[in-house]
C-alpha cells in the first residue's frame, strides 16, 4: 500500500476512475449533480406528501407532527424515514451514470463492479471494536442512560440496518464513487478529486439544529469525507468506505446516540444536556480526534493483512 500522507494518483486509483474517463467533461458531471439533486428533491417531496397524506388519513395533525419528528429525528420512524429519504438519491444517480456518463451504478464499486466484502466486514469490525473500546469511560462512569429497552428496540431493527445500509451506500456512491471518480478521470490535482467531494459532503450536513457549534459539524463532517476519500483513493475500491461508513452511523444513530441528533432509535443515550455549546464543542472534537487515531491505526492493520 502507498505510504504517502496525501493521497496520490497511483495506478489504483487510475483503475478504479478509467470507467469515468469516456465521458468525465466538467459539464457533464455538473449537469449530473444538478440532475442527481432535482431529481432527489422532487422525490423527497413527493415522499414526504405521501406520508403527510397517510398520516393525516389517519388521525387530523398527525402528518405534521410527523415531520416535526423527522426534524429532530427523534422517534424510530422519524429515523426511519430519515434513512429513506437519503436513499432517493439513488433513482437520480441510476438515471444521470445511464444516460448520461453510459455507465452502470456498479462501476462505482470497483473496477470489477463488485462490492469486496471482506474488507467491508473488516471495515465494520474495526468501527464497532474501536468505538467499544474509545466509549468505555462512557460506560465506566455512567455517563449514559437507556432510551429504549430491547423489547422495544429489537422489531426495528431490521428494517432500521437495511435502511441505514441503502443511507451509507447512497452516500458513498454518489461522493466517493460518483463524484471522486468524475472528477479524478478529468483534474489531476487532488485539490480537485479529493477535497471539494468532501467539501459538499460536510457542506450538506449543516443544519441550524446544531446551533452555535454547526460549523465545527460540517468541519467534522468534512474530516470525515476526507478519509474516506483517501481510503477509497488508496485502495482503488469503494467497499471499505462503505463498511467504515456503515460501522460509524450504527453506532451514533442505533447504539448510542447524542440527544436531539437523530437519536430517535439509538438504545443509549450520551448523559449531557445538548444545549450546553461548550461540552457538544468538547465532544465533536474528541470524537474527531479519535477518528483520526482509528484511520492511522486502520491503515496500519489493513497494511499488515496486505
Amino acid at each position: 500500500m502507498e505510504t504517502q500522507m496525501l493521497p496520490q494518483k497511483t495506478a489504483k486509483l487510475n483503475d478504479y476512475t478509467a470507467c469515468a474517463g469516456p465521458y468525465c467533461e466538467p459539464w457533464r458531471t455538473a449537469l449530473g449533480v444538478l440532475l442527481i439533486a432535482g431529481i432527489y428533491a422532487g422525490g423527497g417531496y413527493l415522499l414526504g406528501m405521501l406520508v403527510i397524506y397517510i398520516a393525516e388519513s389517519y388521525q387530523i395533525g398527525a402528518g405534521y407532527v410527523l415531520v416535526f419528528e423527522m426534524a429532530l429525528g427523534s422517534t424510530p420512524r422519524a429515523v426511519l424515514i430519515s434513512l429513506l429519504l437519503i436513499a432517493l438519491i439513488l433513482p437520480g444517480l441510476w438515471l444521470v451514470l445511464k444516460y448520461l456518463h453510459h455507465r452502470s451504478v456498479l462501476s462505482l464499486i470497483a473496477p470489477s463492479g463488485k462490492v469486496h466484502w471482506k474488507n467491508y466486514r473488516r471495515a465494520i469490525y474495526f468501527i464497532l471494536a474501536f468505538s467499544l473500546l474509545t466509549s468505555l469511560p462512557i460506560y465506566f462512569n455512567a455517563e449514559f442512560t437507556q432510551q429504549l429497552s430491547l423489547a422495544e428496540w429489537l422489531p426495528w431493527l431490521a428494517p432500521a440496518l437495511l435502511l441505514l445500509f441503502l443511507q451509507t451506500t447512497t452516500e458513498e456512491l454518489l461522493f466517493r464513487g460518483y463524484l471522486m471518480q468524475q472528477l479524478a478521470a478529468h483534474f489531476h490535482s487532488r485539490w480537485v478529486w479529493w477535497v471539494l467531494p468532501a467539501v459538499i459532503f460536510g457542506a450538506i450536513h449543516y443544519s441550524p439544529l446544531h446551533g452555535d457549534n454547526r460549523w465545527l459539524v460540517v468541519g467534522a463532517t468534512i474530516l470525515t469525507g476526507l478519509i474516506l476519500g483517501d481510503i477509497t483513493a488508496r485502495f482503488g475500491d469503494l467497499s471499505i468506505a462503505m463498511g467504515l461508513h456503515f460501522a460509524n452511523n450504527l453506532t451514533v444513530i442505533f447504539l448510542l446516540g447524542v440527544p436531539g441528533q437523530v437519536s430517535g432509535l439509538s438504545l443509549f443515550l450520551h448523559d449531557f444536556n445538548v444545549q450546553d455549546t461548550d461540552a457538544m464543542r468538547i465532544g465533536i472534537l474528541t470524537s474527531s480526534g479519535l477518528m483520526l487515531a482509528s484511520y492511522f491505526v486502520y491503515l496500519l492493520v489493513m497494511r499488515g493483512r496486505r
